[in-house]
């Protein structure tokens, strides 16, 4: 049995942690893998070395090899921990992808949420963590296809997010995103056009007047404010 097959939940975690806060986490991820031994505490994220994912350049990138450099664009970032964390995990869903449907990973998002809930059994992750990777494994793909033509999926996110009740949290899931889009080739995280489009839209959502609607005519009102804030915004660009 090796070492880290004796480790506890907690230690677990504990050594996962102090990985995803080092200077260049990735270093570690790939120390684990020449020794055979990253499958052993993370099979999730071993599973996506060798799987295709399309982005705007002419060939796909590997969607581990993709996933060690988001970790370690956010540890030069010096994110939150929480956020590394669900960095890491929001593409875990890609490596069950059927090989007939490569590149592409429909329906990745219910495979992520289920192999997380089997890693919350392995690895002891605090609450705040989890909560976060599993908001990241349902919304990234979602804050991605934003558009500002589509005021009533924008309305729908924010308040499936619970974007003005947790305002840090969403913060957080747009850092995840801006990194995501970062670490691919010619991106940046200053360049994401979604984080500020999503924040405007916050802003239009928090000052609807809904008092007296019903959650569905709120939602429908919010709707049009973000229709217009973000009309104006296109105007002035």
């Amino acid at each position: 049995m090796s070492g880290l097959e004796r480790l506890t939940p907690t230690g677990r975690w504990g050594l996962l942690a102090a990985a995803l806060m080092g200077p260049r986490p990735a270093l570690f991820f790939e120390a684990l893998r020449v020794r055979a031994e990253l499958k052993g505490l993370l099979p999730e994220l071993d599973a996506l070395f060798g799987v295709p994912q399309l982005c705007d350049g002419p060939e796909p990138v590997d969607v581990g090899v993709h996933q060690l450099r988001l970790v370690n664009e956010l540890a030069r970032a010096q994110a939150p921990l929480a956020v590394r964390f669900a960095a890491l995990m929001h593409k875990i869903g890609k490596g069950g992808t059927p090989r007939e449907m490569l590149p592409s990973h429909h329906r990745h998002e219910q495979r992520g949420r289920a192999l997380l809930d089997g890693l919350a059994q392995r690895i002891e992750v605090p609450d705040a963590a989890l909560d976060l990777a599993r908001l990241a494994i349902d919304e990234c793909d979602r804050v991605h296809r934003v558009s500002d033509l589509r005021a009533g999926p924008i309305a729908a996110l924010l308040e499936r997010v619970q974007a003005l009740a947790r305002p840090e949290r969403f913060e957080q899931l747009l850092c995840v995103c801006s990194f995501d889009y970062a670490v691919y080739p010619g991106h940046s995280a200053a360049e994401y056009p979604k984080a500020p489009r999503l924040r405007r839209a916050l802003a239009a959502y928090a000052g609807a007047d809904v008092a007296g609607l019903t959650p569905e005519s709120a939602l429908h009102a919010r709707a049009q404010a973000i229709a217009h804030t973000l009309r104006g915004s296109a105007s002035l660009s």
